[in-house]
């Protein structure tokens, strides 16, 4: 019943995030895929980077090479922003995807962590996701961890 409701609740609330989330679904549709707490994950071949849009969810296929528990770690805190698409439904996007998406992808953003040595996690939408994954799976996630990108 728990997952039927998450279901039900991304492709009503989340909706803005699903569909977009879907067709980047049916552009990796060849990947590997798991089901994990309900939501779709897919494995794809963009090294270092993860993404969830609403019940998708994207992350790294070289996640198995880092070091042990990253990868599990990392699926948590990507569950913990499905999380946050529960929480603000049509808001998801402008609260958590462009902000996020401005944080890890920017040059300016990525010499500033670097050269700060200031954690991808530290940011409010992340620290949150990794918070949210964790009190709903009671796994643990990357946390205050520093990555490179």
């Amino acid at each position: 019943m728990r997952r039927f409701l998450y279901t039900l609740c991304q492709c009503t609330w989340g909706i803005l995030q699903t569909i977009g989330g879907f067709f980047v679904f049916l552009r990796y549709i060849k990947c590997k895929h798991f089901i994990y707490h309900g939501a779709v994950f897919t494995e794809w071949k963009n090294p270092d980077a993860s993404m969830s849009l609403g019940l998708f969810v994207f992350v790294s296929e070289t996640l198995s090479e880092k070091e042990d528990g990253y990868r599990e770690q990392v699926i948590v805190h990507e569950y913990g922003h499905t999380i946050q698409s529960l929480i603000l439904g049509p808001l998801y996007l402008i609260v958590i995807g462009i902000p996020s998406s401005f944080w890890a992808m920017t040059p300016m953003m990525i010499n500033y962590r670097k050269k700060n040595h200031i954690s991808y996690f530290s940011f409010f939408c992340e620290r949150w996701a990794n918070y949210l994954g964790e009190k709903v799976t009671g796994e643990s996630s990357p946390k205050q961890k520093f990555i490179d990108f």
